[in-house]
């Protein structure tokens, strides 16, 4: 078994309507490993959940849903690391 790598990305959360996400920028794709579509497991400001990037208007992206934008008191435009 390999050993995950770490990757620490300092962004902001982009929304779109009910939609809010994290763009990852390409050159961490493949430091990431797995493919266009790696699983990562995240962690905001202590708020840890798994997912998968995405690839959406030609961006790669990790979702932030709802629930966890309730739990960690984020919204579109909040920087996050």
């Amino acid at each position: 078994m390999s050993t995950p790598r770490t990757v620490v990305l300092e962004t902001t959360v982009a929304a779109s309507g009910n939609d809010a996400g994290t763009v990852v920028p390409p050159g961490l794709i493949g430091q990431l490993g797995a493919g266009r579509r790696p699983a990562v497991l995240v962690d905001l400001d202590g708020y840890g959940y798994r997912s998968t990037v995405a690839v959406m208007g030609g961006q790669y992206l990790v979702g932030v849903s709802a629930a966890v934008r309730r739990a960690t008191g984020l919204s579109g435009g909040d920087p996050v690391r």
